[in-house]
């Protein structure tokens, strides 16, 4: 009896060890939820973009390259009502970012803000990020909490997704301390334009952006955040998709109610651009501010996933 009481407590100590050891007791910690924004997130989450979030907000600084669709939200952002916490928007107007004149100087972040570069309509315009971030005299790798670079292809010939992604992931290796995002591609509207040339559902906008905006979600859900632009103006907020079919593939176009004067490339009735706007506050809340965010939000996986 003597020697089976000794065997039960050595098992009990040991059996203590190994859950001391394992954290056994403890509560389960829970790994952070993917950072997805897309239309769902626009059309049910815009509660969580609380007072005490823009607050915090106010205090990053932030580096995001774009052209007119990046103005979309810059105009939703400085205009907000929503909000008595404004945030510093601030963009390089007419003064556009190319290989010869990179406009940005090295001490733009001396106090926090939103940093909208805009970048010009040339080929391997991605590289302006890598280069504000990683060389002098900007170095903003050092500076910044926070970079997005949205990307429009239309006139690059190489592969999107090999061209960009090693530039992005090295960004992400090399600067742990900025959390970068990325954005799927913008999508443009179908019909008769300004210039009364009829454009195609199957334009190089939807289709090749398309298939770069599959691999983003592929490549990137769970990793780092991503902001569905696209997903968020060929959505209606009951829910309906605005789509079609090529070679068999179903691809996303612009809804026809979210474009006013027929360019049929630009978001630009007021409802686009507040769905703009709000998706990209919705992003910035979830980068910065996820322990404000009720646990009970769960925001559905994007349909390419499912």
């Amino acid at each position: 009896m003597r020697n089976f009481r000794i065997r039960v407590l050595v098992f009990l100590a040991a059996f203590i060890c190994f859950a001391l050891v394992k954290g056994y007791g403890k509560e389960e910690v829970k790994t952070a939820a993917p950072i997805y924004v897309g239309a769902y997130s626009v059309d049910h989450e815009f509660g969580i973009v609380t007072e005490e979030c823009m607050e915090i907000l106010k205090t990053k600084k932030i580096l995001y390259g774009s052209r007119s669709w990046g103005l979309v939200i810059g105009s939703y952002i400085s205009r907000q009502k929503d909000f008595k916490t404004k945030l510093t928007w601030e963009g390089t107007g007419n003064k556009r970012v190319n290989s010869k004149d990179m406009v940005l100087t090295d001490d733009v972040f001396k106090e926090p803000k939103i940093l909208n570069f805009i970048f010009d309509s040339v080929p391997k315009r991605w590289q302006f990020f890598d280069d504000f971030i990683r060389k002098e005299p900007w170095s903003f790798g050092k500076k910044i909490d926070g970079g997005l670079q949205t990307l429009y292809y239309i006139g690059d010939k190489e592969s999107m997704d090999e061209a960009y992604f090693p530039i992005l992931d090295g960004l992400i290796r090399d600067y742990p301390n900025v959390k970068f995002a990325i954005s799927t591609h913008n999508v443009g509207a179908s019909g008769m334009d300004l210039r009364g040339k009829e454009q195609p559902e199957a334009s190089d906008w939807n289709v090749r952006g398309g298939d770069f905006s599959e691999k983003v979600i592929k490549k990137y859900y769970g990793k780092i955040a991503i902001f569905d632009m696209r997903d968020i103006v060929s959505t209606r907020p009951d829910g309906t998709v605005c789509s079609f079919e090529h070679k068999g593939k179903t691809y996303r176009k612009l809804c026809p109610e979210y474009n006013s004067n027929k360019d049929l490339i630009h978001p630009n009735t007021p409802e686009a651009q507040a769905r703009m706007g709000k998706g990209f506050l919705i992003l910035l809340t979830k980068m910065f501010c996820a322990d404000k965010i009720p646990r009970s939000l769960v925001t559905p996986k994007p349909d390419i996933l499912k």
